[in-house]
């Protein structure tokens, strides 16, 4: 099977498994069969709430699930090709912790009756895009912006917790709220937030993947690079921006969720190889599947787990799950990397 066959057989794998697990996704519940469910969806049997769950709640939360994956994935690919860094991965750029302190920010001097408008993650992908910002700045004074804005990104990251830090031991009142923002989840995902997050997600991702061919011909070295015609101002620039664009509006809806932009890149290349143009997208699909993944997980993991004293209706933030899959990843990593 040659190489162009094989990655079309992998993205039609990639597509069916996403569309199975998130079939599964609407059938899986707490306490009863998969089977009784579509057994009674099938016979007309089911309850009227059940159809109203997965219409309301199981539907936006899926989608979202995929969407966000898909950005955090396509931006960790886009920063790996950009830095030259196999480890590098959105979170290291500033943009969550830029948008985790916006958002923590507007939770806590907010206006109360705004909490829970489109305000907050418009504020939170604002903030994420302010960071990234404030960390191109710093890294353009450099000739060599793309190994340096790995450690300027640190840096602001560094001093963004710090703030969000000093507003959690202030304001403990809304420590549950800002909890789920700093670690991330999916939880009370709905329509809402799924009609937020996909006018960005679309034109983002779209433009995130016209840049392979400059991702390859960047990949090549600096002095390449410039002798194909390409600007490196512009190009670190743009990389940079779509990336962080992809990594604030994920961000903004779903908080920050860790490793899914290290991990779905890895495995992308593992399969494809470095080629941008294929590793781009299936990147995209691999990530977008492991946070679904990983949400499933954190559905209903209590459900399988013999601990009675665990209620079965607790449910894990997403991130959580996805820093339980992605430590031993990230170590692994860099063992080999050293």
């Amino acid at each position: 099977m040659n190489s162009t066959n094989r990655f079309v057989m992998l993205l039609f794998l990639n597509v069916f498994f996403l569309i199975v697990f998130f079939s599964l996704s609407m059938i899986l519940e707490n306490n009863t069969s998969p089977l009784s469910v579509i057994s009674e969806m099938i016979n007309g049997t089911a309850p009227a709430y059940r159809y109203e769950v997965i219409q309301d709640l199981k539907i936006p939360r899926g989608l979202t699930a995929i969407l966000a994956g898909g950005m955090l994935g396509l931006a960790g690919a886009m920063i790996q090709s950009l830095s030259r860094n196999p480890l590098a991965e959105p979170g290291l750029i500033g943009v969550t912790a830029g948008g985790v302190c916006a958002a923590v920010l507007w939770i806590t001097f907010g206006p109360a009756h705004l909490q829970l408008s489109f305000f907050l993650p418009f504020f939170a992908c604002f903030g994420g895009i302010l960071a990234a910002f404030f960390v191109y700045v710093l890294s353009s004074y450099t000739k060599k912006m793309s190994s340096v804005f790995l450690l300027n990104g640190i840096l602001i990251s560094a001093v963004l917790q710090a703030v969000t830090s000093f507003i959690l031991l202030r304001h403990q009142e809304a420590l549950g709220s800002i909890l789920l923002w700093t670690i991330g989840s999916l939880n009370g995902r709905v329509w809402t937030h799924l009609n937020l997050l996909w006018p960005i997600a679309v034109p983002a991702l779209i433009a995130g993947l016209l840049t392979a061919g400059i991702a390859n011909a960047w990949r090549l070295g600096t002095e390449s690079a410039v002798l194909l015609g390409l600007s490196l101002k512009k190009t670190n620039a743009l990389l940079f921006f779509i990336s962080a664009l992809l990594t604030a509006g994920a961000v903004s809806i779903v908080g920050a969720i860790g490793f899914i932009g290290l991990i779905g890149p890895h495995i992308a290349k593992r399969i494809v190889g470095e080629d941008a143009r294929k590793s781009f997208p299936i990147s995209m699909l691999l990530s977008s599947l492991l946070l679904l993944t990983a949400d499933l997980i954190a559905q209903y993991i209590f459900s399988f787990l013999p601990f009675s004293f665990i209620s079965q209706n607790i449910q894990l933030p997403a991130g959580a799950v996805t820093v339980i899959m992605g430590v031993p990843f990230f170590l692994y990593l860099l063992r080999k990397q050293t």
